[in-house]
């Protein structure tokens, strides 16, 4: 499975602690930063593998949408 970077999984989990805990898309846990990234689809996969594999602390899969868009639960 595709997974981030290591300087992605740094960054993201810089983010995920400034959250408080509750169910999130993607992009809300990017915030602004979400525009710059250049294929959200391609991050989102990455991304999700990367819950999946444990290389992020404090987050877990929570349901996908009607929309197809997952969300993910911050503790």
């Amino acid at each position: 499975m595709v997974k981030l970077t290591a300087s992605e999984i740094t960054k993201a989990q810089i983010l995920i602690d400034k959250k408080i805990p509750g169910v999130y898309e993607l992009m809300y846990i990017y915030g602004n930063k979400w525009d710059s990234i250049p294929s959200p689809t391609d991050f989102g996969m990455r991304f999700k593998g990367s819950v999946e594999n444990g290389m992020l602390n404090n987050i877990v899969l929570d349901m996908k949408k009607s929309n197809n868009h997952q969300t993910y639960k911050i503790r």
